[in-house]
């Protein structure tokens, strides 16, 4: 290669990188969770964290030449000097050596030279082309962790450490370790070098030997100086003086290698995206599709054969060609905010064998009027009709869509979203179509934004022109068409298919309904709980200034901090990044010490009501039906508990005299009661099923009070001398176990000393030793199996188990200790809901289930309902699920939540 090719076409020097491949793969191994792994089980943490820093590498200007420099095979010329040669190094895991070959394959797909010398290791190949680059002129970046590279360091020549992000140059070589680039080498013939297991002088360490170099340039200088040392470090110099120069040897990167290929042929060509996106599907990394990709599934079009039925004729040949065999995908259009709400715009159904058709319901101010009245009849039976299996992606907004319509949906065999949470519940949350389909299709969805716009532009999907709109529902049809598939047979794999059936589609229904009825609110009341809120709230905080002596942002929390810990000399209690911390726990803590700290308390709780709960419940009543129409969500809680939305209702506090004021202001229909029915300590309950501890068990099957039982253990009186003090020490120790909470967490809630907290988990456990040894199995297996189970088989994996951080590991054995128990609590709660919901219609009766809030559920009963109901509620909750405690309901009866609460 001619000197003259140094500089590129636009004028810059040109440009080389070359990669330590063995450096970056073993790096990127041990930097990646090694739990990382694709559906067939290949391990992918390393391929992985390879993608990610040689994606980074290449992120900016792209170099002129390069290759990834891999050791050759019989690479042997220092082992032949020094026999233990990098022999400490352990043998390649079985989960690595898998790995490499694609590896091999990415930078291949990347079009990027791999390169490696017969021979020789990486290093001296790297040596070489580094050498043959500099002096042609290019600019040379190695990349590679080592420090034996930096003898290669010059006025051309960096090295790049991307695990540590830093690029280093001579400055930087010497600030670290205290000698020139040039002096590297003598100076690990001297320290030595245990990543390679060069031995250098014993005895000798680096700042020792930079010293020596500084004073007398090499190692060579420092032999001819040897008479000027003294005591032990000439004496380890005299002893070692052949390992000293054999260590040098091994270190010295050969730099005049036989290269099999010239610098030009180590020239770069332009990526192919499609092949590298290939790649990135088959090893399931989503993430690391290129912007290419992402901006086709944009422009994602409607199936090929899409077809527009706006005519009875066209709603009858389209559905004699969907048929009846094999499950139908069905996606529905419908506007904001809600399928509660929204008008239904249209209906897109894709085939097993293909065909697609878009039936168009809402538009030009009509409501199911395009079809004309035979059509509407046609697509109405063909919805209502059981024997023709469908399937769609979130199947309670299909069927409120329907039902508003006061059509039937019957027949619907999957939901793509409920099948993905029962696989993998917490890795997708909330499990959205786009999310799903990446993950197991690798393909892109066009996304809502795309198809409507967003800000001034955005449109609603009754705005789009009907083409538009055929093209974006038939596309998300087909996307589920394609989806149900490969989803079933995973549930099929798993155990999955009955659950889905017997258990979550049904709920899907239940948790529908509850949400078209809503819940009646008092408009006004919230109206007025707002400004008594407010003008409290205003009271406080002209208590809190007149304490601090002058006005000051409350919200700010470094005012705040200024006037606590500053002006007023509070003791210091946390410090964040950014200065002190004024969090609840810090306020809670100088309570006692400062009236300030005790309204500050007080003054958040009423910020927090009016801002949370007042002012959104408010906002949240529909004007046309004067009820609160909250969301629950299915596939959001790891556990399997129901998650409310738009609004939260589940966070509605329950225990302060201003919760308790809130749900006043939710009220029964005339001639209606709200009827609340509460599980006592379910989650204790199933503890005491799972575990089987005698006293446990005893406790619940003699009604005992459970929390005053566990008192008078730790106290060491008699049930009946348990104060209050002493009976919440208790709940919170029991409940401490639930949730896997260590000393200094129960310390922290008690405001007692890490030492106490510890010793009553210990009393606890050996009071309680059935659940000791429960815990213990549960840990254990999901640290053999990486996962637990729910008392139904729902099974949730728990990364955070195989973490190489000890913080994570035990946030997993948290969670493996915490999910049997509330997720189970979560099976039971569905349970008796779709039984109550079954009990509830086949009776003919006309109470409305309402909400599920924690371990609660809550109806609205018409007045001559209340006793019945009350009756099916307790007998269904009691008994949802045979255990080995009884369960115990307690049911309250209102004109209110608050007064049946």
């Amino acid at each position: 290669m001619s000197m003259s090719m140094s500089t590129s076409r636009s004028g810059k020097n040109e440009r080389v990188i070359l990669i330590d491949g063995s450096w970056l793969v073993f790096r990127a191994f041990f930097a990646i969770p090694a739990n990382l792994s694709t559906r067939t089980g290949l391990h992918t943490n390393a391929i992985y964290g390879f993608a990610t820093m040689f994606r980074k590498l290449l992120a900016g200007r792209r170099p002129d030449y390069g290759a990834v420099v891999f050791d050759a095979l019989g690479s042997r010329v220092r082992e032949e000097k020094y026999p233990e040669y990098k022999g400490q190094r352990p043998v390649m895991p079985d989960e690595l050596g898998e790995q490499v070959p694609w590896i091999r394959r990415l930078v291949e797909a990347h079009h990027f030279p791999l390169f490696s010398v017969e021979g020789y290791e990486a290093d001296d190949a790297i040596g070489t082309l580094a050498r043959q680059a500099a002096l042609a002129g290019m600019e040379v970046i190695i990349v590679a962790g080592d420090k034996d590279f930096m003898q290669l360091i010059g006025d051309r020549v960096r090295m790049q450490d991307t695990l540590r992000d830093v690029t280093y140059d001579a400055d930087l070589v010497v600030k670290k370790w205290g000698v020139r680039p040039s002096q590297m080498v003598d100076l690990l013939a001297l320290m030595g070098d245990t990543v390679d297991n060069i031995p250098g002088v014993a005895g000798i360490g680096q700042k020792g030997a930079a010293a020596l170099l500084e004073k007398y340039g090499s190692l060579d200088g420092i032999y001819a100086h040897l008479d000027e040392l003294k005591g032990r470090q000439r004496a380890a110099l005299e002893e070692h003086r052949r390992l000293a120069y054999l260590s040098r040897d091994l270190a010295t990167i050969d730099q005049q290698v036989p290269l099999t290929k010239t610098l030009q042929e180590l020239a770069l060509v332009p990526v192919a995206p499609a092949e590298v996106n290939q790649l990135y599907r088959e090893l399931e990394f989503y993430s690391l599709l290129t912007e290419e990709e992402r901006a086709e599934a944009g422009k994602a079009e409607a199936p090929a054969d899409l077809t527009i039925c706006d005519t009875p004729e066209q709603v009858a040949e389209a559905l004699g060609k969907l048929g009846r065999e094999g499950a139908v995908a069905l996606v529905p259009l419908h506007d904001p905010p809600s399928p509660v709400h929204g008008a239904f715009v249209g209906l897109a159904a894709v085939g097993p064998a293909g065909g697609a058709f878009y039936f168009p319901l809402t538009g030009e101010g009509q409501r199911l009027g395009l079809l004309g009245e035979e059509g509407v009849r046609l697509l109405a039976a063909y919805l209502g009709d059981a024997a023709v299996p469908k399937v769609t992606h979130n199947v309670k907004a299909l069927w409120q869509l329907v039902t508003r319509q006061g059509l039937t949906l019957a027949g619907v065999v999957g939901d793509t979203m409920l099948a993905s949470f029962l696989l993998e519940p917490t890795k997708l949350v909330p499990h959205r179509l786009d999310q799903v389909a990446k993950e197991y299709l690798q393909r892109l969805v066009r996304t809502e934004k795309a198809v409507l716009g967003s800000g001034q532009k955005e449109r609603r999907p009754s705005e789009l022109p009907m083409a538009e709109a055929a093209a974006y529902a038939g596309h998300l049809a087909e996307v589920v068409a394609r989806l149900w598939p490969v989803l079933d047979e995973r549930l099929g794999a798993e155990g999955y298919r009955e659950h889905l059936a017997t258990h979550e589609l049904p709920l899907a229904y239940v948790l529908g309904q509850m949400e078209l009825d809503g819940i009646r609110a008092d408009k006004d009341d919230l109206v007025r709980m707002g400004e008594e809120f407010a003008a409290r709230k205003a009271e406080f905080e002209r208590k809190i200034y007149a304490l601090a002596g002058r006005e000051f942002n409350i919200g700010s929390t470094q005012q705040l901090a200024t006037v606590l810990f500053e002006e007023l000399k509070l003791p210091v209690i946390k410090r964040t990044k950014t200065g002190y911390s004024t969090d609840a726990e810090v306020l809670e803590r100088l309570a006692p010490k400062h009236e300030i700290a005790k309204l500050l308390l007080d003054h958040r709780a009423l910020a927090k009501l009016i801002n949370t709960y007042t002012d959104v419940l408010t906002q949240a009543i529909h004007p046309a039906t004067g009820r609160i129409h909250a969301t629950f969500q299915q596939t959001v809680g790891a556990s399997g508990r129901l998650i409310s939305t738009d609004p939260d209702l589940q966070r509605t506090p329950i225990r302060t005299p201003e919760g308790r004021r809130i749900r006043q202001a939710f009220l029964a229909s005339p001639g209606y009661r709200i009827l609340s029915a509460d599980w006592s300590q379910i989650e204790l309950r199933v503890l005491a099923h799972f575990s089987e501890d005698e006293r446990l068990i005893e406790a619940f099957r003699e009604n005992l009070d459970v929390h005053r039982r566990t008192a008078s253990e730790l106290f060491h009186c008699r049930m009946e001398e348990v104060t209050s003090e002493q009976r919440g020490v208790g709940k919170t120790v029991n409940f401490a176990t639930i949730y896997g909470q260590g000393a200094t967490a129960l310390g922290q809630i008690l405001g007692i000393p890490r030492k106490e907290a510890q010793g009553y988990i210990d009393h606890y456990f050996e009071v309680y030793a059935g659940v000791r040894a429960w815990l213990d199995r549960t840990i254990a297996e999901a640290l053999r199996t990486g996962s637990v189970t729910t008392l139904l088989g729902r099974r949730r994996n728990i990364p955070e188990l195989s973490s190489k951080n000890e913080a994570d590991r035990q946030t997993g054995q948290r969670i493996a200790a915490n999910t049997p128990i509330q997720g189970s609590a979560a099976d039971l709660c569905k349970l008796a809901m779709l039984q109550i919901a079954r009990r509830l219609r086949d009776e003919g009766l006309r109470t409305r289930m309402l909400l599920q809030v924690h371990d609660e559920l809550v109806f609205e009963a018409p007045e001559v309902e209340v006793e019945p109901v009350k009756r099916l509620v307790r007998e269904v909750m009691e008994r949802p699920y045979p255990l080995k405690v009884p369960l115990v309901v307690e049911v309250g009866v209102g004109r209110s939540w608050g007064e049946a609460h």
